[in-house]
């Protein structure tokens, strides 16, 4: 039914993730990063294929090394999750994301439907054409090693206000993680105002000329200014002159969905995001 993906076969997935890229850009995005070869980076994924007896690939199913699952099932595949659940043997799982209705499905299928989660729910899927966009006027930069610990309390605030982490002391510990993290890469821009940052927004997955969004977030005593609006969009201008040509992101919230429509964002989907309590093993399903 399925079997992990080698080497060499990066582009037919790709071929394959691009015909569905609004809610595959995790899949794609770490398949373009990271390939098919075992890294030791978070987001380096293992990932498995189900193909028809021509060869036609019709799911794609991955894992990366921080426990999270990411899927592309267009079709219903009987059988499909029982043997991920076999491939994913002894592997803990931390949640999954993807579009509604697969998600669902796969927690269902590797019998998670009724576990404990942090968070579990359906969060509208967003989609703009960079043609569209109007250059904002904001001031954005590169996020620095001595914006670290400035990043670590906005990451703190984000995850809370997210739900992304289940408590105060776990929300400390991951914004420590990702500060660490984001300072060394290219992916997050502070809003300036004055000299001082004000707010960020990041990518979180880049594939061709495509970009998911991710990480938007302004300091609560600085929100209901049009901060998070600017931030976006002049992060989406940067990557536009860069030659990107379309971005996708999903919304934590109504407030944060009428930010994004501001900015010319159609709802083209549902997206479901999956967090578990704590990581549990995957179990062959009876």
């Amino acid at each position: 039914m399925i079997r992990q993906a080698q080497p060499g076969e990066e582009a037919r997935m790709e071929a394959f993730l691009a015909q569905h890229p609004n809610s595959s850009m995790f899949l794609r995005g770490n398949l373009e990063t990271h390939g098919l070869v075992p890294g030791d980076h978070p987001h380096s994924s293992t990932f498995w294929m189900a193909e028809t007896e021509r060869g036609e690939i019709r799911a794609v199913v991955g894992c990366n090394n921080d426990g999270f699952l990411m899927a592309q099932v267009p079709e219903p595949l009987p059988g499909l999750w029982p043997a991920v659940a076999g491939a994913l043997a002894g592997r803990r799982i931390a949640g999954m994301t993807g579009e509604d209705g697969q998600v669902q499905a796969a927690m269902a299928g590797l019998g998670l439907a009724d576990a404990g989660f942090t968070l579990n729910h359906a969060e509208p899927l967003y989609r703009l054409d960079l043609a569209r966009l109007t250059d904002p006027e904001a001031e954005i930069r590169p996020a620095r090693p001595e914006d670290e610990d400035m990043l670590r309390r906005w990451f703190a605030e984000h995850f809370l206000d997210t739900q992304f982490s289940r408590s105060k002391n776990q929300a400390v510990a991951d914004a420590r993680r990702r500060a660490a993290r984001v300072v060394t890469e290219d992916n997050l821009r502070l809003l300036v105002e004055d000299g001082a940052p004000v707010g960020m927004a990041g990518v979180n997955a880049r594939a061709g000329d495509m970009v998911q969004l991710g990480s938007v977030h302004v300091p609560r005593e600085l929100r209901r200014a049009g901060r998070g609006r600017r931030v976006t969009a002049a992060l989406l201008a940067e990557e536009r002159a860069r030659g990107v040509a379309t971005a996708v992101l999903f919304a934590n919230n109504p407030e944060a969905a009428r930010v994004y429509e501001a900015i010319g964002f159609e709802r083209v989907g549902s997206y479901r995001i999956a967090l578990l309590e704590r990581p549990q093993p995957v179990r062959v399903m009876a």
